[in-house]
């Protein structure tokens, strides 16, 4: 339920979040460090307990990037993200959104018959602030529906 601190925001505001939320999730696919650092604030808060199992935390984009690059640097991925619902508190120049995604993971390996695949389905939560006039994203928490395929792939991946 929108209050009227946080309501829906205008068209301006939806298409740049949305456009920034493309190019962090398009960083991955194309392994663009520098550009999925440019997407972020200096520090993120970042929940990836259902899908890591580790505790949620603060870290540095540096940190973030560097892990991201460390586990994902040897697949082939594509991520996909649909049903963007953006919430805006224009008086704090903050947004939340949520949005469902998709996430393909190849093992270089993968010839189409053998499980050298990882693929992930849920909902993110984000958290943006606006930086020198930019949005950029602040809060990170994945919500795991479910996961198919072989989880050894993924560098950070937790068990089960």
């Amino acid at each position: 339920m929108l209050t009227k601190a946080k309501a829906m925001c205008d068209p301006l505001t939806q298409l740049a979040i949305h456009d920034l939320l493309t190019r962090f999730f398009q960083s991955f696919d194309d392994k663009s460090w520098a550009a999925m650092r440019d997407c972020l604030c200096d520090e993120v808060s970042i929940d990836y307990a259902s899908f890591r199992g580790v505790p949620a935390s603060t870290i540095s984009a540096d940190v973030y990037v560097e892990e991201r690059r460390n586990a994902l640097e040897t697949l082939d991925m594509q991520h996909n993200f649909l049903n963007l619902r953006v919430e805006l508190d224009a008086a704090a120049q903050t947004a939340t959104a949520r949005c469902n995604y998709l996430i393909h993971r190849f093992h270089p390996s993968f010839d189409g018959v053998n499980d050298h695949y990882f693929h992930s389905y849920g909902h993110y939560f984000f958290g943006f602030i606006r930086v020198n006039g930019n949005w950029k994203i602040s809060r990170i928490t994945q919500q795991l529906l479910r996961n198919q395929g072989n989880r050894k792939i993924h560098g950070a991946a937790g068990p089960g």
